[in-house]
């Protein structure tokens, strides 16, 4: 009976990266599965003016190859093939064709993660952090082409940013390429995400850089921005290592109830809700995204009312990330029930 009630509330869920854009969802399997990658082609070159539309669309066709299909591993070597993927296939076609390199770049980084996988950095093998930073050279290769074949496009350097990210680079590097960056897009959605996960205690920063870099962006953010809602993901990233390194003692609800009584990230939940979800403005390209860790930092805190319209505008959409992140209960789990939480008030 239990699994049966399960099941039916699992189905309420839809965690498929292109969520509700069918053209994207309709593209990505075709060229996934080997039918056409033309769709998959032209919506990223319909992209080429929307840098926000752009990132996504890049990202959720790289995550296509991700999985198993793109991402095979050879048993001799342990290598994975990076010629089998579509990306792969399509770049090798068009050389001189930046989409083309630029969505293969992605995928590579994609599949590098897939080998390395979500967790600590302790518990990765030797062999794993081999093949990862094999990936990662060959994703920075394809993507210095695309530099090169679309010099006024934000979006290599924003798989630039990620790739130093994820190679530890330098503070020095990472600033020259952020400065590239937002010379070009002042106000790049991704890019800004990126920076602040630099910033944050796991990566290569502190809270305090994180929650400044966050909360000068936001104040300086035009109204309706998606910015708006950054320093809500730097608190979804405090409490995350809140839980997992710093306070594993603890449970998610009572650091949720700190992050409840804490009234500077109270007014960070208050200010993403009036200066960005409840503006008149086009929903962006990543809306949902966004609006899942705001539900988040709500139902954490336990704004349930709040959070109610906020869950309406999710419908069935979760991301993962962040709800992935609340202590040892499946996030799928905390969703429904932080979203029936809400629904009770609405």
């Amino acid at each position: 009976m239990i699994t049966t009630v399960w099941r039916l509330l699992t189905r309420q869920i839809d965690t498929n990266p292109a969520q509700d854009d069918a053209a994207l969802r309709e593209a990505c399997t075709q060229a996934r599965y080997g039918t056409d990658d033309g769709p998959a082609r032209q919506i990223v070159i319909g992209s080429r003016s929307d840098y926000d539309r752009r990132a996504r669309y890049v990202r959720v066709m790289a995550e296509s190859t991700a999985g198993g299909l793109g991402s095979r591993i050879d048993r001799s070597t342990g290598r994975v093939d990076t010629e089998a993927a579509w990306t792969d296939r399509w770049a090798a076609r068009c050389p001189t064709d930046p989409d083309a390199q630029l969505v293969r770049a992605r995928s590579l980084m994609e599949r590098a993660w897939e080998v390395r996988g979500g967790g600590w950095a302790s518990g990765v093998r030797p062999e794993q952090w081999a093949e990862f930073r094999r990936l990662l050279q060959r994703a920075g290769e394809a993507n210095d082409r695309a530099m090169q074949l679309a010099p006024q496009d934000p979006t290599p350097w924003v798989n630039r940013l990620h790739l130093m990210i994820d190679r530890s680079a330098s503070r020095e590097d990472v600033e020259e390429t952020w400065r590239e960056l937002t010379r070009r897009d002042p106000w790049h959605r991704d890019g800004h995400q990126l920076m602040l996960t630099y910033l944050c205690r796991k990566w290569s920063g502190s809270h305090e850089q994180m929650f400044s870099f966050a909360r000068s962006v936001a104040a300086a953010a035009p109204v309706g921005s998606p910015l708006h809602v950054l320093p809500v993901r730097a608190a979804a990233e405090w409490a995350l290592w809140e839980q997992e390194r710093e306070s594993p003692r603890r449970t998610a609800a009572e650091i949720g109830e700190r992050w409840r009584q804490d009234p500077v990230m109270q007014s960070d939940l208050d200010n993403a809700l009036a200066r960005w979800f409840r503006q008149p403005a086009n929903r962006h390209a990543d809306w949902l995204h966004d609006v899942n860790f705001l539900a988040y930092g709500l139902a954490r805190s336990g704004r349930d009312a709040d959070a109610a319209p906020v869950f309406a505008s999710i419908g069935k959409y979760l991301t993962s990330i962040p709800w992935s992140w609340y202590g040892h209960e499946r996030g799928d789990v905390f969703f429904i029930r932080a979203r029936s939480r809400a629904r009770r008030l609405a």
